[in-house]
């Protein structure tokens, strides 16, 4: 059965909305055909992948997400892009989404885009979170210099112990 979901949920197409977008843009660098990117373009994810999960993470960690968002943007990966990249950050994505689903029978619980809905939906409401931050006084730049980010982990550990 985990390896029927594996196929199925790596074959999909990873969908987000305007938010997210926003933090792609913001914080990766674009993975265009023949683009040169050169020290200038020094954001802190270098694949739209990494801003997308570290968004649902967000998202996951802070209760965040927006439920029937419109997720209609498509992005140019597959999950098996993030699977392939970090196994441990699409499984960590699985099982955050799996302990928010509901359902009555293991085929409802396991839907593949049931799954990837949900972890659309937080990575938007994670991205939300963070362009609302942004918008705070005080916090306008955040997340533009890699210590940012760094201490975002660290604070978050923090508080968890």
């Amino acid at each position: 059965m985990t390896e029927k979901l594996s196929q199925e949920i790596n074959s999909k197409g990873v969908h987000y909305g305007d938010n997210c977008k926003k933090i792609m843009d913001l914080f990766s660098r674009q993975e265009e055909k023949g683009s040169n990117i050169t020290k200038k373009d020094d954001k802190f994810f270098s694949m739209l992948w990494q801003a997308f999960a570290w968004a649902a993470i967000i998202g996951f960690r802070n209760e965040k997400t927006l439920k029937g968002a419109d997720l209609k943007h498509k992005t140019s990966f597959k999950f098996q892009t993030i699977t392939n990249s970090s196994e441990r950050i699409a499984n960590s994505l699985l099982l955050m989404a799996l302990g928010k689903i509901k359902g009555e029978t293991a085929e409802e619980i396991l839907n593949s885009r049931k799954l990837l809905t949900i972890i659309g939906e937080h990575a938007e409401g994670g991205a939300k979170h963070i362009l609302e931050l942004r918008e705070t006084q005080g916090f306008e730049t955040k997340f533009n210099y890699s210590d940012d980010f760094f201490l975002e982990i660290y604070e978050r550990n923090s508080s968890a112990n």
